[in-house]
């Protein structure tokens, strides 16, 4: 069994603050206690019970927190065809359709970008008020989760109302896994107001999402 000071060698490998060594060590007390919410993408899911397992955990953990991220261009080729659509039905000049395909593909990386920047916006203003960051899908369906002394929160976050799929639907029905959104996709306005921790949803608005973007990028 793990105690405390393994949790803490693992992580003073990565961090020395005290804040990311409390969250880590949430982190794995919680998928020590809910076994099955273990998220792990590729081959041979770690043994959370033993050093090695503790190890890849911080790892995968702490390179996914401490990354820099960037848009990414899609690899996938545009389709000519909709280029023909733009220049027959929308009157778009020929000359322009080239630029046009290479502005899309870059807001089609902009926009890939925004859940990412939201998830580090809302750690980077809540990780010291006890919410810890499940980055690297390293909890099923989970973004965000905050231990209390009535138990876990747990918290599954969305840029819109309408981007949630059915699989997540399927697993946070029937559990305690909060549901929350950023702007509602009808209507563009912000859902900020309607964030499920009531004690520290006023340090969160779409003007200080705005400024940390800006000051990421």
């Amino acid at each position: 069994m793990l105690n405390k000071s393994d949790i803490d060698a693992v992580s003073s490998n990565y961090t020395k603050s005290v804040q990311d060594k409390k969250g880590f060590k949430t982190l794995c007390n919680f998928l020590n206690a809910n076994t099955e919410l273990v998220g792990w993408r590729g081959k041979n899911k770690p043994n959370l019970q033993n050093i090695a397992g503790l190890t890849a955990l911080g790892n995968k953990y702490f390179t996914s927190k401490f990354s820099k991220v960037t848009p990414k261009i899609p690899k996938t080729v545009p389709d000519e065809m909709a280029s023909v659509i733009l220049n027959k039905f929308y009157n778009y000049p020929k000359i322009s359709l080239k630029k046009i395909q290479t502005e899309h593909q870059h807001s089609m990386a902009a926009e890939n970008m925004v859940g990412e920047l939201l998830e580090r916006y809302i750690d980077s203003v809540l990780s010291s008020h006890g919410w810890v960051w499940c980055c690297e899908s390293l909890v099923k369906h989970v973004d965000f989760i905050k231990y209390e002394a009535t138990g876990y929160k747990l918290l599954q976050i969305k840029n819109r109302d309408n981007s949630e799929n059915s699989s997540s639907k399927a697993i946070r029905n029937g559990t305690t896994i909060e549901h929350w959104f950023r702007t509602f996709s009808k209507t563009g306005s912000t859902n900020w107001n309607s964030f499920p921790d009531t004690t520290v949803k006023s340090k969160l608005s779409e003007d200080d999402f705005i400024k940390f973007v800006e000051d990421y990028i």
